[in-house]
């Protein structure tokens, strides 16, 4: 797994809404990131043979939680987080659980993703939607 990359692309993807919401820290950034990295099941989003993103997911006994999912920009708006996070809830349909995420208020692109794709706001926990997808009612 190509840490550093992962690191960048978080970086990239995920500052400014991060700046909307709190500050940016870079120090607790990567030791966030850091803590992450090891706790949860992360992987290399691979597409037509390109490395372009990361996923991080967390199995727990009743859900899939995506901690986070992650497109380099230029490879954004082209299906692929569409393409991931339908695995995602494949695979919960598979195992009987619901996958379960959480959007920071800012980052309004990612909750209308996860809402077409049949995510619901469970609750608001500021800054965050809690959002569930059901998997067996598919």
């Amino acid at each position: 797994m190509d840490r550093e990359f992962l690191y960048e692309l978080h970086c990239l993807t995920m500052r400014e809404v991060i700046e909307a919401t709190w500050d940016w820290d870079d120090g607790w950034q990567r030791s966030e990131f850091d803590r992450r990295i090891r706790e949860y099941d992360t992987s290399i989003i691979e597409w037509g043979g390109r490395v372009v993103g990361g996923l991080m997911l967390e199995s727990k006994p009743d859900s899939i939680y995506v901690h986070e999912i992650q497109v380099s920009p230029e490879f954004q708006r082209q299906g692929i987080g569409t393409a991931v996070i339908r695995q995602v809830v494949e695979q919960a349909a598979r195992r009987g659980v619901a996958v379960t995420l959480s959007v920071v208020q800012a980052n309004f692109r990612a909750r209308e993703l996860y809402e077409r794709l049949g995510f619901e706001v469970e609750r608001f926990e500021a800054p965050f939607f809690r959002m569930r997808h059901d998997c067996q009612r598919d």
